[in-house]
C-alpha cells in the first residue's frame, strides 16, 4: 500500500507568472530561486510506502514489518498524546510499544520512505562496539569522534524544518572514560543539529545533572534547543525514555487544554516555549539524522493521523584502515565527494543477506549477519565526504537493500523479488478446550506481531474428565478462511514436514513431554526441537518482538511455542485477534436454532454462565468466585440467585440461558437455579444439563461451543470470573461491540440514600 505524500507542488504555491500582476507580485529574486529549487525538491521526494505485517522471506513489495525498527519515529502531536508511555518497558519499546496496537482505537499505519536517504539515521553505538578493549580503543574512539567533528563543521544545513514540530532526545548513561565522554558529547552535537535541520525545536533531556551539564557543554551555540534535567532516581533505561515522553505528552495536553500546573508550568514553558506542536520525534542520542523531505512528511501526517513515519536505520562500520578490521570489512566503499541529501538509495525490494543464508544458519558470523564478510559482499557501501565520512552499509539491518544513485531521482516500485523460506509459529495448545482456544487468540496475536506464519492444529482436545466426547477437527470449531483475513496461516502438509525435519527449530515453552508430545501431535508433528530458549510469561508485545528477533536472528525457521498467558495483558491486541476468531458456521447454525427453539420472538436475554471447580485452583483468600469450591472462597447459591437477578434487571433482559458447568457439591445447582428464577418470573432456560432442547446427538464438546457462541449473540452476557470459558466469551463479545455484565462474583451495586 502507497500513501502519496508529495505533491508535484506545494499547496497555494502559484508558477503561472503571466497571471499574476507584475505590480502585485514583487517578491526578491533569491525567493523565487528558493521556491523553484524547493518545488523540485517536492517532485524528488519519495512517497512513503505502509508496511505489512509479513516476514521478510514472505512474498510482498511493501515493507516486511522487521523494517520497521529504527530507534526513532515521526508522528503526530494528537496521536502521541493518546499514547501510554508506561507501556515502555525497554529501550525498544520506546518505538515498538507506539507501533504496535491501537491507541485508544486508533491503529497505528507504520511506514517508511521508498527513498532510504529521504528519512533516514546513521547508527553510530553499532560502530562503538566495534571499538577494542584497551589497546587501540582511545585510537579507534578518537576517530570516530573526529569524523562527527568534521560533519558538524562541513554538512550544509538549510534549517528546511517542518513548522509546528518538536524533537525529545534522551541522553544519559555516558561512560566515565574520558575518550567515550568525548566521543559522546560529539555524538550528541551532531544529532541534535541533525535534528534542528529538520525540527522547529528539539528538548535533550538527561536523568541527572552531571549529564545536563555536559549537554549543554556539547550544545552551546545551538538555537531552539532545549536541556532539562529530569532528576530521576534511577538513569538506566528505559527510565529515561519513559519519562522523557511522559513529560512531552503531559506539557502537550496541558497546552492543549490551556491549563496551568502549579508543578509543571515551568517545565512545560521551558520545553514548549508557549507555542502549540502539531507533529513529535522520538531519537537517540546515537542517530544523525537525514530528513530532508520532513515537509512532505508532515503532509502525509496530515492526510492520515495514523501515520508513524519510520526512519531507515543506516549501519555505520570501520574501514579496513581502522583497528579491528575483521569485525566490519567494507568490501568496496565509494566515495563520494558531496552528502547524502545529494543521492537517492531506492528500495530494492530485496533481502540478499537472508537469501544467501545456509538453512537459516549464521555459522561464523557471530550474532548477526553482518559480521559475516561474505554476507557483507552482497551489498554496497558508500562514504559522504561532506557527511559523517564514515562508510554506510546501503540497507536495513534486517538487510533490505537499497540501490545507491550519485545524484537525486525518482523511485520506482521494486520488481525485483526474491523467493525465499517462510519463517513458522507452531502453537502448543494444551490443557483444556477453553485454554487451548485462549491459546490460539495469543498464537494469532503472535504471529501477526512477529511476522511469522501460524500452524493451526488439526485437532482440539477435550476436557480430561470429558469421557463422552470426542477430539473436534479445527474446521468443526472455527471458520479458517476468516483467520486468513488477519494473519497468514496454514496447516502442516508434507512440504511443510520435510522442512521441519531438516530446519533449525525453537522449543521456546518449558512444556512436559507427555503435553508437548500432544500438543504437537495435533498440529502435525511428531519430532520435538532439540534447542530450547524462553519467552516470558505476561509479556509485552514490545518484549516478545525483541525475543523473537533473536530467534531469527538465530536462523530458526520454526519456534514451538505454548502462547497461553505469553501477552495476556495485551488486551488491545487480542480484542483485534478475536474480531476473525470467528467459530463454524455448523456451531453458528447450532447457535441460531438454539436461540430459535427456546427464545423466540425479540424480547432481551441475558445468559449467565456458571462455572463451580471441583479444585481450588481458582481460589483467593480473602475474596469470593464462582470457581472456588471452598465454603470460605465460593459463591453460594442464593448469593448467586441474587446476582443473576440483578444483572437481569440492570440490562432489561425478561429471559436468562443459564450455562452451568457443574464441580463436586453442586449437582443439584442447576436445576434450583432454574426453578427459582422462573419463580421470580423470568423464563429460564438451559442446554447445559438438559438434552431435550433437541441436541441429544451433540456430545458435551459440542453443546458447550454452541452455547458459547449463543452467548456471542445475544444482548447481554454475566461471567464467571476466573473462567476461561467466560474469558473466551467475553473477548468474542467486546470484539464485536456487544455489552458485556458484571461478573457472577461481585454483588449488587448499593442502592445510594439521597441526603436530606
Amino acid at each position: 500500500a502507497i500513501h502519496k505524500c508529495c505533491p508535484s507542488a506545494p499547496q497555494g504555491w502559484k508558477f503561472n507568472v503571466a497571471s499574476v500582476p507584475v505590480a502585485a507580485y514583487q517578491e526578491p529574486p533569491m525567493w523565487a530561486a528558493l521556491w523553484l529549487v524547493a518545488a523540485a525538491a517536492g517532485q524528488q521526494c519519495s512517497p512513503v510506502v505502509k508496511v505489512e505485517r509479513r516476514n521478510p522471506l514472505d512474498p510482498g513489495t511493501g515493507y516486511a514489518w522487521p523494517d520497521i525498527y529504527a530507534g526513532t519515529w515521526l508522528q503526530p502531536a494528537k496521536r502521541f498524546m493518546k499514547f501510554e508511555p508506561r507501556k515502555i518497558g525497554n529501550i525498544e519499546g520506546a518505538v515498538h510499544a507506539h507501533v504496535y496496537g491501537g491507541v485508544n482505537g486508533l491503529q497505528p499505519t507504520p511506514a517508511l520512505t521508498r527513498d532510504f536517504f529521504d528519512f533516514s539515521v546513521e547508527h553510530f553505538s553499532y560502530l562503538t562496539k566495534m571499538a577494542p578493549g584497551k589497546q587501540g580503543q582511545d585510537t579507534f574512539l578518537g576517530n570516530i569522534t573526529s569524523r562527527l567533528d568534521g560533519y558538524t563543521h562541513r554538512h550544509t544545513f538549510s534549517h528546511q524544518y517542518l513548522e509546528r514540530s518538536i524533537g525529545i532526545v534522551p541522553f544519559g548513561g555516558v561512560p566515565s572514560s574520558k575518550h567515550w565522554q568525548a566521543l559522546s558529547s560529539q555524538m550528541l552535537r551532531a544529532v541534535v543539529m541533525s535534528m534542528t535541520d529538520a525540527l522547529s525545536r528539539v528538548i535533550v533531556a538527561t536523568c541527572d545533572e552531571a549529564h545536563a551539564m555536559r549537554a549543554r557543554e556539547a550544545l552551546q551555540g545551538l538555537e531552539r534547543v532545549v536541556v532539562h534535567n529530569l532528576n530521576l532516581e534511577k538513569c538506566q533505561l528505559p527510565y529515561l525514555p519513559r519519562a522523557t515522553q511522559a513529560t512531552l505528552k503531559r506539557c502537550l495536553i496541558q497546552r492543549a487544554r490551556r491549563e496551568r500546573h502549579v508543578y509543571r508550568n515551568e517545565i512545560c514553558e521551558s520545553w514548549l516555549q508557549g507555542e502549540d506542536y502539531a507533529y513529535v520525534m522520538y531519537n537517540d542520542a546515537d542517530l544523525v539524522l537525514h530528513a530532508r523531505c520532513i515537509r512532505s512528511l508532515g503532509k502525509a501526517m496530515d492526510e492520515d493521523p495514523t501515520l508513524i513515519i519510520l526512519p531507515h536505520k543506516l549501519q555505520t562500520f570501520a574501514k579496513d584502515d581502522d583497528p579491528l578490521p575483521e569485525l566490519g570489512v567494507a568490501p568496496s566503499v565509494r566515495d563520494l565527494t558531496h552528502d547524502v541529501d545529494s543521492a537517492s538509495c531506492c528500495d530494492s525490494g530485496t533481502y540478499p543477506a537472508l537469501k544467501h543464508l545456509d538453512q537459516g544458519s549464521f555459522d561464523g558470523c557471530q550474532n548477526f549477519w553482518y559480521n559475516c564478510p561474505r554476507m557483507l559482499a552482497l551489498y554496497d557501501f558508500a562514504r559522504f565526504s561532506e557527511g559523517t565520512y564514515t562508510p554506510l552499509l546501503l540497507g536495513n539491518e534486517h538487510g533490505r537493500k537499497c540501490l545507491l544513485s550519485e545524484a537525486r531521482e525518482a523511485c520506482d516500485v521494486p520488481h525485483r523479488r526474491l523467493t525465499v523460506q517462510r519463517q513458522y509459529l507452531v502453537p502448543l495448545l494444551a490443557f483444556g478446550p477453553n485454554n487451548q482456544f485462549e491459546g490460539l487468540l495469543e498464537a494469532l496475536t503472535v504471529a501477526k506481531l512477529v511476522g511469522r506464519t501460524l500452524l493451526l492444529p488439526r485437532y482440539f482436545d477435550p476436557h480430561y474428565r470429558d469421557t463422552r466426547s470426542q477430539k473436534k477437527k479445527f474446521g468443526d470449531v472455527f471458520d479458517e478462511r476468516t483467520l486468513r483475513e488477519f494473519t497468514s496461516v496454514e496447516f502442516v502438509d508434507e512440504d511443510v514436514i520435510k522442512l521441519w525435519k531438516t530446519s533449525p527449530k525453537i522449543l521456546a515453552s518449558p512444556l512436559n513431554k507427555e503435553r508437548l508430545s500432544k500438543a504437537l501431535h495435533n498440529v502435525g508433528f511428531d519430532q520435538a526441537p532439540r534447542k530450547k530458549a524462553f519467552v516470558r510469561s505476561h509479556s509485552r508485545a514490545a518484549d516478545v518482538a525483541q525475543a523473537f528477533k533473536g530467534f531469527s536472528a538465530a536462523g530458526a525457521v520454526f519456534v514451538a511455542l505454548a502462547p497461553l498467558f505469553v501477552v495476556d495483558g495485551e488486551q488491545d491486541l487480542l480484542r483485534e485477534a478475536a474480531r476473525y476468531r470467528v467459530r463454524s458456521e455448523r456451531v453458528r447454525t447450532l447457535a441460531a436454532t438454539l436461540r430459535g427453539a427456546l427464545f423466540p420472538g425479540d424480547e432481551k436475554v441475558l445468559c449467565a454462565h456458571v462455572r463451580r471447580e471441583a479444585e481450588t485452583l481458582g481460589c483467593v483468600p480473602g475474596r469470593r468466585y464462582v470457581v472456588c469450591p471452598t465454603p470460605q472462597g465460593t459463591v453460594p447459591t442464593a448469593t448467586l440467585l441474587d446476582n443473576i437477578v440483578d444483572r437481569a434487571a440492570t440490562h432489561g433482559a425478561s429471559r436468562i440461558y443459564l450455562a452451568h458447568a457443574g464441580g463436586a457439591g453442586f449437582e443439584d445447582e442447576p436445576s434450583t437455579l432454574l426453578a427459582s428464577l422462573e419463580e421470580r418470573g423470568f423464563d429460564a432456560r438451559t442446554a447445559s444439563t438438559d438434552m431435550s432442547v433437541g441436541f441429544e446427538s451433540l456430545d458435551p464438546f459440542d453443546v458447550s461451543l454452541v452455547e458459547q457462541e449463543l452467548r456471542s449473540m445475544v444482548e447481554s452476557f454475566a461471567p464467571s470470573a476466573r473462567s476461561t470459558w467466560s474469558q473466551t466469551v467475553v473477548l468474542d463479545r467486546s470484539a464485536r461491540g456487544r455489552r458485556n455484565a458484571k461478573p457472577l462474583d461481585v454483588g449488587p451495586a448499593p442502592v445510594k440514600q439521597r441526603r436530606l
